[in-house]
């Protein structure tokens, strides 16, 4: 029988459709975290035309500031499987399929379920290489990977600790300082708006712009002093967040200031930090007068306390740290 040309080209047609593979893809889910979680993203196979004999692998984040694939876990099928950390944050994984569990024709496989952590915020790509699949006849497939994105988002910011901090008044006037920086909500004037004051207000003073009278809403800052009447002993709670963030300016002549921290201070140690400084005074409002005047290199040893302001003379303007 003569095969004409037509019947060739329609021979070789059928080979083609007969032999021709079909392409499969292997993929990695995306994933969505936030700074600091950890999550799990599935890597899937889309189709088995001719079964499935086992795989092996090797993943890996592109970008580890931002993830890393910290581990993996395998479906029930997997036999033999195995997930090996390797170089620059890779992870070599590899499984079996002993009892012919993914047969000819199955679709969305997983082939393992990859552990991965968020570091910083942004995206990176948790890309395949090296990929080798043999189905149940023991021949290669070619497959595509599909890499998956794993997207970091920045998160909240964790809530500053706060600590309760207490100022305490003696009847009259009170010459007082906030040591600690001042929590939100309870950083301005308002939260001496219930002291029975008898009508004063509560003042501050610089020495550019004398004395200033506070209102409820003005900011309170640390190491200022502030002085403050009560008609009876009293207690007010604060919340403070750590120490002071900025240093106190102070002027040439006379300022109101007062010392960071929790410990009292000898006045030579607190004022270390000002080389033009030459006195220094307290009160004392048990007493209702001040005490006696701080010399610089003078006798005696003058204590300032973290919860009172003073008086602090300078000879040229300067900034007193916190901590000194």
């Amino acid at each position: 029988m003569k095969i004409t040309g037509l019947q060739i080209i329609l021979i070789l047609l059928t080979g083609i459709i007969i032999t021709g593979a079909q392409a499969v893809t292997v993929s990695v889910q995306p994933v969505t975290l936030s700074s600091g979680e950890s999550g799990t993203a599935d890597i899937i196979l889309d189709s088995a035309p001719t079964g499935l004999s086992g795989y092996q692998m090797t993943v890996l984040s592109e970008n580890g500031a931002v993830g890393v694939v910290t581990g993996a876990t395998f479906p029930s099928w997997a036999a033999l499987s195995e997930a090996v950390s390797a170089e620059g944050g890779s992870y070599a994984i590899r499984a079996i399929d002993l009892n012919s569990k993914v047969e000819a024709g199955a679709t969305e496989v997983v082939f393992a379920t990859l552990s991965v952590k968020a570091v910083g915020s942004g995206n990176t790509q948790i890309t395949i290489k090296n990929l080798q699949i043999d189905d149940d006849a023991g021949n290669a497939l070619s497959a595509e990977t599909k890499a998956g994105i794993l997207t970091v988002q920045g998160g909240a910011p964790p809530e500053p600790s706060t600590e309760e901090y207490s100022v305490s008044l003696q009847a009259g006037w009170n010459l007082i300082n906030i040591p600690m920086q001042p929590a939100d909500g309870f950083d301005r004037a308002d939260v001496f708006k219930n002291i029975q004051s008898a009508g004063h207000s509560m003042l501050t003073y610089e020495s550019k712009a004398g004395w200033i009278t506070l209102g409820k809403d003005n900011r309170l800052k640390p190491m200022t002093g502030y002085w403050l009447y009560s008609t009876g002993p009293v207690t007010i709670s604060l919340k403070v967040s750590g120490p002071p963030e900025e240093a106190k300016p102070l002027d040439t002549g006379w300022n109101l200031a007062g010392i960071s921290g929790k410990t009292a201070k000898p006045a030579e140690t607190a004022l270390s930090g000002l080389s033009s400084w030459s006195y220094v005074v307290s009160y004392d409002p048990a007493r209702q007068q001040y005490r006696d005047a701080g010399v610089k290199g003078g006798e005696g040893e003058t204590l300032l306390m973290p919860g009172e302001g003073f008086w602090v003379y300078l000879n040229a303007p300067e900034n007193l740290n916190p901590g000194t």
